[in-house]
C-alpha cells in the first residue's frame, strides 16, 4: 500500500457557515489561510473576511436565483483532503493537488472561464479544504457527476507521483 491522501466530499446549504466551521476547526497552533482560488486576485489578497469570501463564492448562485426564482438546496461543495503520505507538502505542492482536484471533479475543468468559483483553505499542516459553489459563473449547474470518485483518483495519482519522486 502506497502513501495516500484521504479525500471526502460533502454538500452544504450555507457557504458562509461552512467557511466559518472550517476556519474554527483548524489544527492547534495553525492559522488558516487562503491557499488558492478561482481568481488569482484573491490569492494575492488573502486577508478577506470569511463573510466577504462567501459572498464572492455565492454571486453566481444569487444571479441564478434571481433568474429562476429558486435556490438550490445544497449549493456549497466541500472537499476535505488530508495528507497521509508522511511527507510535508509545500504550498506549491498543495496548490498543484488542488488544481488537479478542481479540474478532475468538474468544478473548474481546464480552460473553462465560466467554471465554478472555488477557494482552497489551509487549516492545518496536513490538510486543505476546497470550497466551491456548484453554480457556474455562467449560471448553469456544474457537471460534477461522480465527483468523489474523480477527487479520490486525482489524490491517488498525486500520491503515486510523490512516491515516484521519493524513489527516484
Amino acid at each position: 500500500m502506497h502513501p495516500s491522501f484521504d479525500c471526502h466530499i460533502r454538500r452544504s446549504a450555507d457557504t458562509a457557515a461552512l467557511l466559518t466551521t472550517l476556519h474554527a476547526n483548524r489544527d492547534e497552533g495553525f492559522e488558516p489561510y487562503l491557499l488558492a482560488a478561482w481568481s488569482p486576485h484573491l490569492e494575492a489578497a488573502n486577508t478577506l473576511s470569511l463573510t466577504h469570501l462567501a459572498q464572492l463564492l455565492d454571486e453566481p448562485l444569487h444571479a441564478r436565483q434571481q433568474r429562476t426564482g429558486r435556490r438550490p438546496a445544497r449549493p456549497a461543495w466541500h472537499c476535505s483532503v488530508i495528507n497521509h503520505t508522511g511527507r510535508v507538502l509545500s504550498d506549491e505542492q498543495w496548490a498543484a493537488l488542488v488544481k488537479d482536484i478542481v479540474a478532475a471533479t468538474g468544478i473548474e475543468p481546464g480552460g473553462d472561464t465560466a467554471a465554478c468559483r472555488w477557494v482552497a483553505l489551509r487549516r492545518g499542516h496536513h490538510s486543505v479544504d476546497l470550497v466551491a459553489n456548484v453554480i457556474r459563473q455562467d449560471g448553469r449547474w456544474a457537471r460534477i457527476h461522480q465527483d468523489t470518485f474523480h477527487a479520490r483518483s486525482a489524490c491517488d495519482h498525486y500520491a503515486g507521483a510523490l512516491t515516484a519522486q521519493l524513489t527516484a
